[in-house]
C-alpha cells in the first residue's frame, strides 16, 4: 500500500475475511488517554513523517496471551489462564508464536492488523552470535516481552481515518463483537486524567565522562589494530521514579516527535521511545532498512542551524561511519534477500528532528520464499548502526568495555501481522522503567579519527530530547 492510495475501506461492522472492522472518530492522544488504564496497553506512535514513515500510529491492548524471556526461561501467561514456564530458545518461542497465517487480502486497511506487539532486548543476539557473557547480569527488564494482541486500533495520518480492528479465527466472531464492544464502551467514556511525575534522585551515568571517553581510547587501540572499523559505545544514566509514567511520555513525545515513537506498558517493565530509527520493515516480501549514522545538534538559531546541517552533509567522518554500516546491512540482508535484489535507493539523507539533524541511508531487498519476518529479524539482530563492524567482533568489544547489558536499549521495537507484516525499530531515545528504576542510554559510533570528548558531547545530545521530557514533568 503507497502513501496516497486507498482502496474503499468495509463499511462499519462489515466482516472482512479474517477482521472486524469498525470506523473510528478521534485523535491518538484522546483514545490513549481512556485506553492506557488497560492491561498491557501499547502505543506505537508516529507523530512525525506521515508522508514517508510515519503514516500509521497503532494501539492495543488485553493481550491473549503474553510472553517473557529471561535468558531460556519463557514465562507464558495467557489472559484467561494460568501461566506457565518452560526452557526455550528465545527466537525459537518468538517463531512460533509469530509464524504467519494463511489470510485473504484486506486491500484498504493498515498493514498491520493485529498480532505481536513488544520488544527485543540487546543481549537476544548472544543466542545468535559469538559473544561471551563477561558483563555481570544484574535484576533487570527481561530479554524479550510481547503481547498477543488480538484488537488494534489503527490510525492513518495521512488520511485522518482511524478503525478498530478485530481479528476473527475460527469461532471467534462473537468473541471480536463482544472485544470491540468493550473498547468502544472506554472509547466513549471520560479520559482519566495523566497524573504527576518526577525523579526521586537526580540521574548519574553508569560511565562517568572520563571513563567513558578512556572507553572510546581503548576502541581506538582495537580500531588501529585492525580488529574492527568501527563500534558503537553507550552509557547508561540511572535513577528512580515516581508517579504516572504516560505523563512522561506524553511530555516525550510533544518535545521530540518521532516516526517511531512507543509507549509499552508491560507492568514492571514498561518503555518510552522516541526513536527515529527504523531497524526492518517487511511487506509482501520487500524489505527496508534505514539505518542512522551521522549527528549534529540542532542550531540555537535559523544560521547556525543551517551551519549545522551543512557541516554534517559535507563530513566525511560521518559519511564513512554511514557507508560502514551501509555496506554491513547490505550483507545482513544479503542473507535472508533473493540474489541479485538487495539495493541502496538513497545514501547520506539528511533528516531533521527536535534535537538534533542525522544521515538516514535506505537498503533494500526482496526476502526469499518461504522465509518470514523471525528469519529476517535472526539474519539482522542486533542492528548494525547499534553494534559496529566487523559486527560479531565490535559486540565482543562492546561486551569488554560497556560495565553494563544493554538490556531492551539497541535492541527493536515491534508489530509482528497475522500474515507475515513487521515493522520495527531500533530501541535508541528510550527511557526504560523496570519497578522503580529508570534508565536512559545513549551512544556513538567510534571510528579512526573521532575524538573522545566530542563523542561523549553527542551521547548526551542524544539523550537531551528525554532529559529535557523528564525537567518538564518533574518540575
Amino acid at each position: 500500500m503507497t502513501a496516497g492510495t486507498r482502496a474503499s475501506i468495509p463499511a462499519a461492522g462489515k466482516r472482512t475475511p479474517g477482521y472486524l472492522v469498525r470506523p473510528v472518530a478521534m485523535e491518538p492522544a484522546e483514545a490513549a488517554a481512556r485506553l492506557r488504564v488497560l492491561d498491557g496497553f501499547v502505543w506505537l506512535d508516529s507523530s512525525a513523517g506521515a508522508e514517508r514513515m510515519g503514516r500509521y500510529s497503532y494501539m492495543a491492548a488485553c493481550p491473549r496471551v503474553t510472553l517473557r524471556a529471561e535468558g531460556e526461561r519463557l514465562a507464558i501467561a495467557p489472559r484467561n489462564g494460568s501461566a506457565r514456564e518452560v526452557r526455550s530458545n528465545p527466537w525459537d518461542a518468538l517463531a512460533r508464536w509469530g509464524r504467519p497465517r494463511r489470510t485473504a487480502a484486506t486491500p484498504g486497511l493498515p498493514p498491520f492488523r493485529g498480532g505481536l506487539i513488544g520488544y527485543l532486548g540487546y543481549d537476544l543476539g548472544r543466542h545468535l552470535e559469538a559473544v561471551p557473557a563477561t558483563i555481570p547480569l544484574e535484576p533487570g527488564p527481561p530479554d524479550m516481552v510481547f503481547g498477543v494482541y488480538g484488537w488494534v486500533l489503527a490510525f492513518d495520518h495521512l488520511s485522518g481515518e482511524a478503525w478498530l480492528i478485530a481479528w476473527q479465527g475460527e469461532s471467534e466472531s462473537a468473541a471480536a463483537e463482544a472485544e470491540l464492544d468493550y473498547v468502544e464502551a472506554l472509547l466513549s467514556a471520560p479520559a482519566r486524567p495523566a497524573g504527576a511525575f518526577r525523579l526521586t534522585r537526580a540521574p548519574v551515568s553508569r560511565t562517568p565522562r572520563d571513563e567513558y571517553c578512556a572507553a572510546v581510547e581503548r576502541a581506538l587501540d582495537y580500531i588501529r589494530a585492525g580488529d574492527i572499523y568501527q563500534v558503537n559505545l553507550s552509557h547508561r544514566l540511572e535513577s528512580e521514579w515516581h508517579g504516572d509514567p504516560f505523563a512522561l511520555f506524553s511530555g516525550l513525545r510533544h518535545g521530540a516527535p518521532v516516526p517511531y515513537g512507543a509507549y509499552l506498558d508491560f507492568g514492571e517493565t514498561k518503555l518510552l521511545s522516541a526513536s527515529p530509527e527504523r531497524f526492518l520493515r517487511l511487506e509482501g516480501g520487500y524489505v527496508e532498512t534505514r539505518p542512522i549514522k551521522g549527528t549534529r545538534p540542532r542550531g540555537a538559531g535559523a544560521k547556525s542551524d543551517r551551519e549545522m546541517a551543512a557541516e554534517l552533509l559535507t563530513s566525511e567522518k560521518d559519511r564513512a561511519e554511514n557507508l560502514m554500516i551501509v555496506d554491513l546491512l547490505r550483507n545482513d540482508l544479503g542473507r535472508v534477500c533473493r540474489i541479485g535484489t538487495v539495493s541502496v535507493p538513497e545514501m547520506f539523507a539528511l533528516e531533521g528532528f527536535s534535537n538534533v539533524w542525522h544521515l538516514v541511508s535506505t537498503v533494500t531487498g526482496i526476502l526469499r520464499a518461504g522465509l518470514g519476518p523471525v528469519d529476517l529479524l535472526r539474519a539482522c539482530f542486533p542492528g548494525g548502526s547499534v553494534t559496529g563492524c566487523p559486527k560479531i567482533r565490535a559486540m565482543q568489544v562492546i561486551e569488554e568495555l560497556e560495565p553494563v547489558r544493554r538490556g531492551p536499549y539497541c535492541g527493536a521495537i515491534f508489530a509482528m501481522g497475522h500474515d507475515g507484516f513487521m515493522e520495527s525499530s531500533i530501541t535508541i531515545r528510550t527511557i526504560v522503567l523496570h519497578g522503580e528504576r529508570l534508565w536512559l542510554q545513549a551512544g556513538g559510533a567510534i571510528v579512526a579519527d573521532s575524538e573522545p570528548a566530542a563523542e561523549h558531547d553527542e551521547t548526551m545530545a542524544k539523550a537531551a530530547s528525554a532529559l529535557a521530557a523528564i525537567a518538564g514533568v518533574s518540575g
